[in-house]
C-alpha cells in the first residue's frame, strides 16, 4: 500500500516536470522571436539614422568648401606684382586653406590669364607650390570644383579626392562587428570599409538593384539586403541609404551603410542562451529537491518515533523528581501540543493531568499565549536549545497564579523540530514581590518614556541594566538584548570604544561627559549625541540625541557656500573672459571711428559718423552693463556720477533709434519739461542704459505706423535734489496683465509677435529695473492687450552749478587740449606698443601717426621686455593678454631691471574687474587703460607721462 502511494507521487511529479519543461521552452521560443524582431527594428532605425547624418555632414563640409573657394577667389590678388605683405597673406591664406581641407582637397590650381599654379601639402604637412601648363585640362566635372573671380582674371580650382573624403566622414560612425559602408556616384557603388574578414564584399544583383532604383528617384531607404563575398557566400544583411548632392559637382551621390543580420541577432541568441540554460537548471535542481524531500519522509518517521520513545522515558523520570516540588513536567509533540502532563499539575493548578490536556490553551491569557507563541516559533526558527518565558494560569478555583515555564527543545538532524520537554514551576509569590517594586517605578519610568530622548542606565564598568526608549529604529539592537551586555559589545567599533572611554571619564570626574558617533541605523545613517553622567553610587546614566538634521543642515550649508564659492568664480573666469573677447574688437570700432571723426567730412558724414559712434557707444554701455549683471545682483555696482546735459543725452539716444523709426514710418516725440534744469549730476552712462532699453522695447513691440511719446518732467525737494519722472508710452500690441509682473525677471520674454519683436535676450527689462533702483527710483508698467503700454520710473539727481557744471563743460567740450596735429609737438615722448591683436595694432599705429608720434612695437611680452632691454623708452601701452609672456609677467621683468624703472608702463585690456585692475598695478604697471580706448584718455595718459619726465 505505502508503495502505491510513493508511485503515485512519482508519477504525479514526473508529469508536472514534463509540463513545466514544455511550457518554459515554449516561451522562450516567444520570447526569443519577439527579442529578435524588436532588435532587427532598433538596428534599422539607427543604421538610418546614422546614414542620414554622415550624408548631411559631408553636404555641409563640401558647401563649407565652395563658400570658402569663392571667399578665396574673391579676395586673392591676380595679375600684377604684390608687395611682401601682400604676397605673406596671400600665403597664409593658401596654406590655411589647404589645412582646413586636408581631407577634401588634393591640390589647389590658381588660373590666371598668364599662368597656373599649383598648392598642396606634402604627407609631412610641407606646403609647397609648383607652376603648371597653362594648356592643363580641368574639365572633369566630378573631380574639380572651379570658382571665378568675376572682378579679376583668376579662377580657383580644387582638385577634390572623394574617396578619401567620404572614408574620412564615413569613419566617424562606428557601426559595430559585422557593419559596412558604401558610397554611391552615379550609379558607381564603392567599398569604403576594412573590413580583414571579407575585404571584397559586394551586393547581390537585385540589391544593387533596388538600391540603386531608391538612389535615382532621390529618396533614402531602409531594406533588407544580401552581401556576397569573393567565394559567392550570400549574408543577409539590413540596408540604408542617404541621397546627396555635393554642388557644384555633377551627379548624384549617396551613402550606403549595412550591418550582418546573424552578428546582430548572435548578440541576443548568446545572451539569451546563457539565461535559458540557467532557468532550466534551476528547475531540474528544485525537481531533484523535492525528489529527495519525498524519498526521506519515511526514515525522518522512523527517527520521530524513536525520538518520542526516549522523551517518554525522559518524562517519567522528571515526574518522579517532580512529586515533592511545587511543579509539573508537560511534553509538546512536533506539531507544538501539550500530549502529556505529570500529576504533579493537580498540586499547583488544580486540574487533573485529562483536564489540564484538554483546556491548557485557555488556561492562558489571550495576550500571554500570543506572545508564548511567537517566541516559541522565534526560538525553533534559530534553532534554540532552550526556552524559557513567564505565563500567568488561571487554577481551577477562580484564582491567577504566576508560573515559570522552561523547557528543552529537540531537532532532528536536518534542524526540524520535532518535541520539547518543560518545566512548569510556582513562582506567584516572587511575582507578587516584584511587582509591587514594578509599581513604585513606574512614575520614574513614565516620566523617562515620555522623553524624546534615548536613555539608558549602567553601572560603572558599562554594563546596560536599564533602558527608557521611545523609537527603536534608532537603536543598533532592540533593547532588551542589550540588557546584562557591555557598550562595546553592543555599539559597533570604533564608537563603542570612544563611548566606554566618555562614561569612565564620567565616573572618574563626576562630570558630565559628551560624545557623537555615526551609526547605520534601520532608520537610516544617524548622528548621535551622547551625553554620561552619574545616576547615584552604583549606576550611570546616558541621554542620546539625534542630531542628524542639525549635521545634514551644517553639510548642507557649508556645501551650499563651497558651490556657491565655485559658481561666482567661474561666472568672475566666464566674465572676465567675455570682457576681453567684446571690448577688444569694440576697441578697433570706437578707435577707428574717433580716427574718422578727425578726417574731413561732409556735414551729412558728420552726422551719420556722430550716430554711429553714439550707437557703439550705448552699445558699449550695454556690453558693461551685462558683463556686471552679477554685481548688479550683489550690490556692488557703483554709480559714477558726473555732470550731464541732460537734454542732449536724451537727444543722443533718440538719435539711435531713427533708423528703425524711418523704416517703421513711425512717430518718435520727446517732451522735456522746462522745470528740468539744464545740467544735473547723474550717473549718464546707466540712465542711457534705461532709456535705450526702455524706449527700444516700445518701438520694437510698435507697428508700423504706430506712435512713441517719451515725457520727461521732474521736481526738486531738499534743497539740491531733483526726482526726474520719465514716462515712455507706444501704441503696440500690449502685455497680458498676468504677464507684467514676470517682465522684469532676467531671460524673460512675453506675448507671440513676430521674429523680430522677440529676439533678444530677454535682459535688458531685468537690467533697466536693477539699474533704476540703484539710482533711487522704482519702475511701473502698465499694459493692456493691443492697447499698447506704459513705463513709468524715477531716478534722483543732483541740481548741478557754479564749478560742477564749469567742471562738466570743461571736461565735455573743451577739445584744443586734445587737438591731434600737434600733440607729438607739445609733449616728445619715446613710446613702445605691445600689442598682440591686428586690428588694434593697425589702430593704435595710426592713431600715434596722426598724433605725430613714430612707435615700435613688440607683439608678445617678451618682445617687450628686449625692446626696453635694447632702447630707451619714456612710456609703453602693455597689452594685459599676450602670447609666450603676457602683459603682467612682462610689466615685472621690466620693473625688475634698472632701466624698467624709469620707464611708465600703462596697462590695456578688456577686463574691467577690479580684481584684474587691481592685478596691473600689483605686477607693476603705472596706469591702466580699459578697451574700447578713448583717444582723450591716451593722450592724457601721454601728457601725464611728459610732466613726470620733464
Amino acid at each position: 500500500m505505502k508503495y502505491k502511494e510513493e508511485l503515485k507521487k512519482f508519477k504525479l511529479l514526473t508529469l508536472v516536470t514534463v509540463t513545466s519543461v514544455i511550457l518554459i521552452l515554449s516561451l522562450a521560443y516567444l520570447f526569443y522571436n519577439t527579442l529578435t524582431k524588436n532588435l532587427l527594428g532598433n538596428s534599422k532605425e539607427f543604421l538610418s539614422k546614422q546614414t542620414e547624418i554622415a550624408a548631411n555632414e559631408v553636404q555641409r563640409r563640401f558647401n563649407t568648401l565652395y563658400e570658402d573657394l569663392s571667399y578665396f577667389s574673391s579676395s586673392h590678388q591676380g595679375g600684377g606684382t604684390m608687395s611682401s605683405e601682400q604676397s605673406a597673406i596671400q600665403y597664409s591664406r593658401t596654406r590655411q586653406l589647404l589645412n582646413s581641407y586636408g581631407t577634401l582637397i588634393d591640390t589647389l590650381f590658381v588660373r590666371t590669364d598668364t599662368e597656373v599654379t599649383a598648392y598642396f601639402l606634402r604627407d609631412n604637412n610641407y606646403f609647397e607650390s609648383a607652376p603648371v601648363p597653362s594648356t592643363r585640362n580641368f574639365k572633369d566635372p566630378s573631380r574639380y570644383v572651379l570658382v571665378k573671380n568675376l572682378k579679376s582674371p583668376v579662377t580657383v580650382i580644387a582638385s577634390v579626392d572623394l574617396d578619401r573624403f567620404m572614408d574620412y566622414y564615413a569613419s566617424n560612425h562606428f557601426l559595430g562587428p559585422g557593419g559596412y559602408k558604401f558610397y554611391l556616384q552615379d550609379n558607381e557603388l564603392t567599398n569604403i570599409t576594412e573590413n580583414p574578414q571579407y575585404p571584397y564584399i559586394r551586393f547581390s544583383e537585385q540589391s544593387l538593384s533596388v538600391l540603386k532604383n531608391e538612389y535615382q528617384g532621390g529618396l533614402r531607404g531602409v531594406y533588407d539586403g544580401v552581401f556576397v563575398t569573393a567565394d559567392d557566400h550570400a549574408i543577409s544583411s539590413i540596408v540604408a541609404q542617404y541621397p546627396f548632392s555635393l554642388y557644384p559637382l555633377e551627379g548624384k551621390f549617396a551613402f550606403v551603410f549595412s550591418q550582418d543580420k546573424s552578428i546582430i541577432v548572435s548578440r541576443l541568441y548568446n545572451t539569451y542562451f546563457l539565461i535559458f540554460a540557467g532557468l532550466l537548471a534551476l528547475l531540474l535542481l528544485v525537481i531533484f529537491l523535492m525528489m529527495k524531500h519525498s524519498l526521506s519522509i519515511d526514515e525522518k518517521n522512523l527517527q520521530l518515533e524513536r525520538k518520542s520513545n526516549e522523551v517518554n522515558q525522559l518524562f517519567e523520570q522528571q515526574t518522579m523528581l517532580l512529586q515533592e516540588t511545587n511543579g509539573f513536567v508537560y511534553y509538546h509533540n512536533y506539531n507544538g501540543e501539550v500530549s502529556q502532563v505529570s500529576d504533579n499539575v493537580f498540586d499547583v493548578l488544580g486540574y487533573t493531568p485529562a483536564e489540564f490536556l484538554k483546556k491548557n490553551k485557555s488556561l492562558i491569557g489571550p495576550k500571554d499565549l500570543g506572545k508564548i507563541q511567537e517566541k516559541a516559533a522565534k526560538a525553533i526558527n534559530s534553532q534554540a536549545p532552550f526556552l524559557g518565558f513567564e505565563v500567568s494560569f488561571i487554577k481551577k478555583n477562580g484564582s491567577t497564579i504566576r508560573t515559570k515555564l522552561f523547557e528543552k527543545l529537540f531537532y532532528d538532524e536536518e534542524g526540524n523540530f520535532t518535541s520539547s520537554i518543560g518545566i512548569g514551576t510556582d513562582i506567584n509569590e516572587k511575582f507578587l514581590a516584584e511587582r509591587e517594586l514594578i509599581k513604585s517605578e513606574n512614575r520614574l519610568r513614565s516620566v523617562l518614556n515620555s522623553l524624546p530622548d534615548i536613555i539608558f542606565i549602567y553601572d560603572y564598568n558599562g554594563t546596560y541594566l536599564d533602558y527608557y526608549v521611545q523609537d527603536t529604529d534608532m537603536l543598533v539592537s532592540p533593547p532588551d538584548e542589550s540588557l546584562g551586555k557591555n557598550i562595546r559589545d553592543i555599539i559597533p567599533a570604533p564608537w563603542g570604544e570612544k563611548m566606554e572611554n566618555a562614561l569612565h571619564r564620567a565616573v572618574k570626574t563626576g562630570r558630565i561627559q559628551t560624545e557623537q558617533m555615526v551609526l547605520n541605523l534601520p532608520a537610516g545613517k544617524k548622528f548621535l549625541e551622547v551625553r554620561f553622567f552619574k545616576l547615584d553610587d552604583e549606576r550611570m546614566i546616558s541621554v542620546g540625541r539625534d542630531i542628524t538634521e542639525q549635521r545634514l543642515w551644517e553639510k548642507g550649508l557649508k556645501e551650499a557656500k563651497e558651490m556657491a564659492e565655485g559658481a561666482n568664480r567661474a561666472k568672475s573666469e566666464f566674465l572676465a573672459s567675455m570682457s576681453h573677447e567684446i571690448r577688444t574688437p569694440m576697441n578697433g570700432l570706437l578707435g577707428m571711428i574717433g580716427l574718422l571723426e578727425n578726417t574731413k567730412l561732409t556735414d551729412e558724414q558728420i552726422s551719420i559718423v556722430d550716430v554711429i559712434k553714439d550707437s557703439g557707444e550705448s552699445l558699449l554701455s550695454i556690453i558693461k552693463d551685462i558683463l556686471d549683471y552679477s554685481k548688479i545682483e550683489e550690490g556692488k555696482l557703483e554709480l559714477d556720477l558726473s555732470s550731464v546735459r541732460l537734454q542732449e543725452e536724451l537727444n543722443k539716444v533718440i538719435n539711435i533709434f531713427s533708423g528703425m523709426v524711418l523704416k517703421k514710418d513711425m512717430h518718435l516725440n520727446l517732451t522735456v519739461s522746462p522745470n528740468v534744469p539744464k545740467w544735473l549730476i547723474l550717473d549718464k552712462e546707466k540712465l542711457n542704459q534705461i532709456l535705450f532699453n526702455i524706449i527700444g522695447n516700445a518701438i520694437k513691440f510698435t507697428p508700423r505706423g504706430g506712435e512713441v511719446n517719451i515725457k520727461v518732467s521732474g521736481e526738486p525737494f531738499m534743497d539740491k535734489n531733483f526726482m526726474i519722472y520719465f514716462i515712455v508710452q507706444d501704441t503696440g500690441v500690449g502685455i497680458p496683465k498676468s504677464k507684467v509682473h514676470s517682465l522684469i525677471n532676467p531671460f524673460t520674454q512675453t506675448g507671440s509677435g513676430t521674429a523680430e519683436e522677440k529676439s533678444g535676450s530677454g535682459l535688458g527689462l531685468a537690467i533697466a529695473n536693477k539699474l533704476i533702483e540703484l539710482m533711487g527710483g522704482s519702475l511701473q508698467i502698465e499694459s493692456e492687450v493691443d492697447r499698447g503700454s506704459e513705463f513709468s520710473f524715477t531716478v534722483f539727481a543732483r541740481i548741478a552749478e557754479g564749478a560742477e557744471v564749469e567742471q562738466g563743460e570743461l571736461d565735455k567740450y573743451a577739445t584744443n587740449e586734445y587737438s591731434l596735429s600737434n600733440i607729438a609737438d607739445k609733449y616728445p615722448v619715446k613710446i613702445l606698443l605691445a600689442e598682440d591683436n591686428d586690428i588694434n595694432l593697425k589702430f593704435m599705429k595710426l592713431l600715434m601717426k596722426q598724433l605725430g608720434y613714430e612707435v615700435d612695437t613688440a607683439v608678445t611680452g617678451k618682445e617687450a621686455v628686449e625692446a626696453i632691454a635694447q632702447g630707451n623708452y619714456d612710456m609703453v601701452f602693455m597689452d594685459y593678454q599676450m602670447p609666450i609672456m603676457n602683459g603682467l609677467e612682462a610689466s615685472t621683468k621690466i620693473k625688475s631691471t634698472k632701466k624698467g624703472k624709469e620707464v611708465r608702463i600703462i596697462g590695456l585690456s578688456a577686463n574691467v574687474f577690479k580684481e584684474d585692475i587691481e592685478k596691473a598695478y600689483a605686477a607693476g604697471m603705472d596706469d591702466y587703460l580699459t578697451k574700447p580706448i578713448k583717444i582723450q584718455d591716451l593722450v592724457a595718459k601721454i601728457k601725464e607721462c611728459y610732466g613726470l619726465n620733464v
